[in-house]
């Protein structure tokens, strides 16, 4: 098989930034505006976003049997949802911040409703976006670098977390408030630019890689969840997924509250963003040198145990308002920990897929994937806790905007689930990385036993 050519990796990269385009919006803003703005409940949105969560259990391994189950057209069986996914997905997102009513009621329904819609379309789109990776390529270092590439396309559609705190969080008497109608503003402009990237995105991808009629035998829903839940690469490195997943949102949530009412400098926190994203930016260059030398496995555990020990740091030492630069520098480390599994979770997601298949001789991507993304899904809801644990320890919506600032005691509360919270997720992911049963030797046994495999099959190459 020829190598995969740049465009096919910017192709890839695209998807993903259009995607997070809208999801960096949605899991950094959601909550503030669904409190500060709209004025509902933090337990209220809390129980919306778990919500969405319940129906993504139902949604997303439905959705996933359904893609396995499809016949590829002349596009590939799972590129053409890039467009059937990505343009509804662009509207969805918009229609979350629409604010149609002054009804506190009316506003509540609409958003439950508008994002859990939001939610469904994303299913569309990221289950057969993830499975694409693996009929792109079957080689190991391609994967990898689609996996970096699609971080590197999260990492840029993050930009509006850097630039919204600026445009957006600067009405109201003490200067921390939010602009709901700068807000949709910026929304209209992502919804446009995600649908002119996921339209390039389909123009420059392909599908190369097509399994044998063997292989695309009649998917039980019930024997493959009881195969995966025996399988402990796609356990751990499921959970892992979600625990990383949880941690970036929750982190991303409730900073905002953290800096505008504990530090009281809004604007230091597209400081703490960039800070955040500079380590995974730094480490692009050597990760696929460190997989080769290392594994990637190994490679998790050690930046895992960085991650753990800066988090634990940041909740213990329990820093004042003055300490602002020094939380700021231990964030470089979480995240410098982090940055590795975020650019190899992907890559990692297609080994478990390749190692379903060599356990058990059964090739599939999409309900494997879907069942990995529906993981991920469970660590959003958790994430969605960041505004209840805030309305837990005493936050008042009510005070934003009067220039009367949340009391001592409830600052303290907040920096201290702003702080252990993470540091709990981090270690649970360092733990599970340990017992990941690919490492370095396995995964290359695994590549080569199922290469021969491919081989004595004769797999179609397109």
């Amino acid at each position: 098989m020829n190598k995969l050519k740049p465009k096919h990796y910017i192709g890839y990269t695209l998807v993903d930034f259009a995607n997070n385009l809208a999801f960096c919006v949605m899991s950094s803003y959601l909550a503030i505006y669904c409190t500060d703005v709209l004025g509902i409940a933090g337990g209220v949105v809390t129980a919306i976003m778990i919500a969405a969560r319940i129906w993504d259990a139902v949604n997303d391994p439905i959705m996933g049997f359904i893609i396995q189950s499809k016949k590829p057209n002349k596009y590939g069986k799972y590129r053409p949802f890039i467009m059937y996914g990505g343009y509804p997905l662009a509207v969805s997102a918009l229609l979350v911040f629409l604010k149609i009513s002054n009804s506190l009621t009316i506003n509540t329904i609409w958003v439950a409703a508008a994002y859990i819609i939001y939610g469904m379309i994303y299913t569309i789109l990221s289950v057969p976006y993830g499975s694409l990776a693996t009929v792109m390529t079957t080689k190991d270092n391609e994967r990898s670098i689609l996996s970096m590439c699609r971080a590197v396309g999260g990492g840029f559609g993050n930009l509006p977390t850097l630039i919204f705190p600026i445009l957006i969080m600067t009405a109201g008497t003490d200067g921390n408030q939010m602009d709901a109608q700068k807000l949709r503003i910026g929304m209209i402009i992502i919804a446009v630019a995600m649908i002119v990237l996921y339209t390039i995105s389909f123009k420059l991808t392909t599908e190369r890689v097509v399994i044998s009629d063997e292989e695309e035998e009649k998917i039980s829903i019930i024997k493959t969840i009881k195969l995966l839940i025996k399988d402990r690469a796609f356990v751990t490195m499921s959970t892992i997924g979600c625990l990383l997943i949880a941690a970036q949102m929750y982190l991303s949530t409730v900073n905002l509250y953290l800096f505008k009412d504990y530090f009281h400098r809004s604007g230091m926190n597209t400081v703490y963003m960039i800070v955040s994203y500079a380590p995974m930016a730094l480490m692009i260059p050597f990760a696929n040198m460190l997989i080769k030398k290392f594994g990637k496995k190994e490679v998790c555990v050690f930046s895992l145990a960085i991650s753990s020990i800066a988090a634990f740091l940041s909740f213990i030492l329990h820093l004042g308002e003055g300490s602002i630069i020094f939380f700021i520098v231990l964030a470089f480390f979480i995240n410098a920990g982090i940055g590795f599994l975020v650019l190899e979770v992907w890559s990692m997601a297609a080994d478990i897929i390749d190692y379903h298949e060599w356990k058990t001789n059964k090739r599939e991507e999409a309900s494997t994937f879907a069942l990995f993304t529906f993981m991920r899904k469970i660590g959003q809801a958790i994430a969605a806790l960041a505004p209840f644990f805030v309305s837990l320890v005493g936050y008042d919506a009510s005070k934003v905007g009067t220039g009367v600032a949340q009391s001592a005691e409830v600052l303290n509360s907040m920096y201290n689930v702003a702080t252990l919270v993470p540091f709990i997720m981090i270690a649970l992911m360092l733990v599970l990385s340990i017992i990941y049963p690919l490492d370095k030797k396995t995964t290359e046994q695994m590549h080569e036993t199922l290469e021969e495999k491919r081989s004595h099959e004769n797999a179609k190459m397109v």
